[in-house]
């Protein structure tokens, strides 16, 4: 079994139901909604330093990050430090958890 998150850099997401909408965009190519700055090279740079055996897809302005269902708490405590750290917006679809 998989397990896969999403971190993005957009600011007019405002609930859980908005994040789905961008994660559903980004999974069928449209990333309209997102926009591409520095940060997101430096939270993939970091995150491939701190975590290992992940997937990572990479677009402009987004990363989804996606591992084994065993590696999935470790990952998801990384991805959700990381992405405070640098401002960007965490979806994880399995659960619907938003934060930005």
């Amino acid at each position: 079994m998989e397990w896969y998150c999403a971190v993005w850099n957009c600011d007019e997401l405002k609930s859980s139901m908005s994040a789905n909408y961008i994660y559903e965009s980004i999974c069928e190519g449209d990333t309209s909604l997102t926009f591409d700055i520095d940060v997101i090279d430096e939270f993939q740079e970091e995150l491939n330093e701190k975590v290992k055996n992940i997937e990572v897809s990479r677009g402009s302005g987004f990363v989804i990050i996606g591992c084994t269902y065993d590696n999935a708490e470790k990952v998801y405590e990384k991805v959700m430090e990381l992405s405070k750290k640098h401002e960007l917006s965490f979806y994880e679809p399995q659960n619907m958890t938003y934060r930005f």
